[in-house]
């Protein structure tokens, strides 16, 4: 007697095949390995704390702001990144970056998954057409324990309210260890609100149109306060206690214009799945016929808006849209099935099913090579790229000692934290941590080729390293400053002080200086255990 096939086989190996391509996809994605402009900041100072045991709560690391009070809210994911790098260095960074992606994306892929097949693929192809909005948020810093952080949240609140009342008890005290990791933890804490809020305000209402009904309220108004209040107060838990809450709400209102993650989501063509997925998802939960909740469709819009307005929360809003939405994606599916059914037809003919089983195939292992190949120079380890990062100029400086109190871009200040012990930054990464709102607006203004005005005496620094061509270089040049140093991406001056004539002689750089990468330092930084006497 012949053998049959089961009746799913056809469906199997393209499903196969899209599974792959997916996984290769997201992959790529995550698995980025260039340095992040911080990153040299989050490990010293971790290891600083190692070091020290206990929480530096005064800046000394700084000539503009140096005795200014520090509010260091990423305490927890730098220690951890402290330690990493100190057991196993740039590879071990990227190693942990790849251990909590799968953790993340796992969980969250879990979650929407659900136990059948087609809500399976459905679930593929939501983090697929999310994948890089989700991929802006892994990067070799804090935020990624956010990103895990959320994912827990989220599952904790579904079991939650689905009655078992023991989850309540994971997000008041995942809260307090999230408070004293990453900023995030006010997105976590909204979401919860609104989550729970929602259930509080309309789970009694019997009343509600068609689009809005959910499923029914399962917890009393009582315990739905009590989790919501537990939450609130878990956020004191940090050494700032409620001052650290109100902080971090002021600084959300500062203007960034040079941080492309606080810029909005414009349409191109790179974010055209993401502002495909905000239609669908729309049309998804107004129309399924599956339970739905109506707090986690609150949640999800809101989760959309704050992406809308800015980059960095397209994450959140991706890794949401995997979790919430493939039961009611598939359900849209099914209800459309009728109307597709000349194009499934199509599909299924063994020469063009073969066709897309072989491009998905090809896709996916395009993506697995260019996961370790140019540009990636390094892979399986964090990298600095010359182009981004002024190596060849840190080199200058440090081969002709040009030590003492330093003017710095912003975006590389931490980097000469790490490879320049001996020179005192004016301003970095860490912002509004440390640096009040003048000494920050007077930064803003120099690059700008304006005077800084009293904020930023720069009579006391000694050395300046700025982009290229940037307003601050022609304005320090106008001062007398004297350009020691040049290439495509820094250039870096020197205030003259005494004999001018013992000044390195000029030195420009060509393309060269900026071509290629090197491997993130694995040996730990001076300041690691330098302090102040």
């Amino acid at each position: 007697m012949p053998e049959t096939r089961p009746a799913s086989a056809p469906f199997l190996r393209p499903g196969l095949a899209f599974a792959f391509a997916t996984v290769a996809f997201v992959w790529w994605r995550v698995s980025e390995n260039t340095a992040d402009n911080d990153l040299w900041g989050h490990v010293l100072y971790g290891q600083r704390m190692l070091h020290l045991g206990g929480l530096e709560t005064v800046e000394t690391l700084s000539w503009s702001a140096a005795g200014q009070p520090w509010i260091n809210h990423e305490v927890l994911a730098e220690v951890i990144l402290g330690l990493t790098h100190r057991l196993a260095g740039g590879s071990g960074l990227w190693w942990l970056m790849i251990g909590l992606a799968t953790l993340t994306l796992g969980g969250a892929g879990r979650a929407g998954a659900g136990r059948t097949a087609p809500q399976q693929l459905t679930a593929l192809g939501l983090l697929a057409l999310c994948g890089n909005s989700i991929a802006l948020g892994y990067a070799v810093r804090p935020q990624l324990f956010t990103l895990l952080a959320f994912v827990v949240l989220l599952t904790a609140l579904r079991r939650f309210l689905d009655g078992r009342l023991r989850w309540g008890f994971v997000p008041p005290l995942l809260l307090a260890v999230w408070v004293n990791t990453h900023g995030g933890f006010l997105a976590g804490w909204l979401i919860a609100a609104v989550i729970l809020g929602t259930e509080f305000i309309f789970g009694f209402i019997p009343s509600l149109p068609p689009w809005l009904r959910s499923t029914p309220a399962t917890l009393s108004r009582p315990v739905l306060l009590a989790a919501g209040a537990a939450g609130t107060l878990a956020l004191l838990a940090n050494p700032w206690g409620a001052h650290l809450v109100i902080w971090t709400l002021e600084t959300l209102q500062l203007p960034r214009p040079d941080i492309t993650e606080w810029h909005p989501t414009t349409l191109s063509a790179a974010t055209v799945p993401f502002y495909f997925t905000i239609g669908l998802g729309l049309v998804a939960w107004i129309l399924t016929r599956q339970p739905r909740r109506l707090g986690e469709m609150v949640a999800w819009g809101l989760l959309a808006f704050f992406a809308l307005r800015h980059q960095r929360h397209a994450p959140l809003f991706g890794l949401a849209t995997v979790m919430l939405l493939p039961a009611h994606v598939l359900d849209l599916l099914q209800r459309l099935a009728p109307a597709t059914q000349g194009l499934r037809a199509a599909l299924a003919r063994p020469a063009l099913r073969g066709a897309l089983v072989l491009l998905l195939f090809v896709g996916g292992a395009w993506c697995l090579r260019s996961s370790v190949t140019a540009p990636r120079l390094h892979p399986f380890r964090m990298e600095v790229p010359r182009d981004l990062y002024p190596v060849a100029a840190l080199d200058h400086i440090r081969t002709h000692r040009l030590n003492g109190n330093t003017i710095t871009f912003f975006d590389w200040g931490q980097q000469v934290l790490w490879e320049l012990p001996d020179n005192p930054v004016s301003f970095d990464g860490r912002l509004d941590t440390v640096y009040p709102t003048p000494l920050m607006d007077a930064h803003w203004r120099l690059y700008a080729g304006e005077e800084p005005g009293p904020s930023l005496p720069l009579d006391q620094a000694r050395v300046a390293l700025l982009p290229t061509g940037s307003g601050g270089v022609r304005l320090l040049l106008t001062r007398g400053w004297l350009m020691t140093y040049e290439d495509p991406l820094a250039t870096v001056l020197i205030r003259p002080v005494g004999n001018v004539s013992a000044r390195p002689v000029l030195q420009r750089a060509g393309v060269e200086a900026i071509t290629g990468s090197v491997p993130f330092p694995d040996t730990p930084p001076v300041l690691a255990t330098r302090f102040p006497r």
